[in-house]
């Protein structure tokens, strides 16, 4: 998915009526535009009519980097190889992890089917 860049794509994103202002602006009423990201939760802050950068408020900002920990998808990755390794700590995981070693780089199947013989 390619970065929003133009307005119009921060405004479909952020709704319409995130309020927006040039970076002359911010310079000059910090304290206005943190209100107004508290107020709307986000401001939308240009240069040169383009937008640079958004202003959110701490709890818009909590939110988002909670969401985007629980999408993470290395998390999942990590929990599937924290699960398969869990099975060499198992009583029978010596004699699982050679035959796994055993059978070489191969099909998946060959693997299984080796894995599953000491299992038994």
């Amino acid at each position: 998915m390619r970065a929003p860049n133009t307005l119009d794509d921060i405004r479909k994103l952020a709704g319409a009526d995130t309020p927006v202002h040039p970076a002359s602006a911010v310079k000059a009423g910090w304290s206005s535009i943190v209100r107004e990201a508290v107020r709307y939760g986000e401001v939308i802050v240009t240069n040169h009519n383009r937008p640079e950068v958004v202003v959110v408020d701490i709890a818009a900002y909590a939110e988002l980097v909670r969401r985007a920990q629980a999408n993470d998808p290395l998390r999942a990755l990590q929990a599937d190889f924290d699960r398969r390794l869990a099975v060499l700590a198992t009583p029978d995981g010596e004699a699982r992890l050679r035959a796994i070693a055993a059978t070489g780089i191969g099909p998946p199947i060959a693997r299984r089917k080796a894995v599953r013989k000491t299992a038994r």
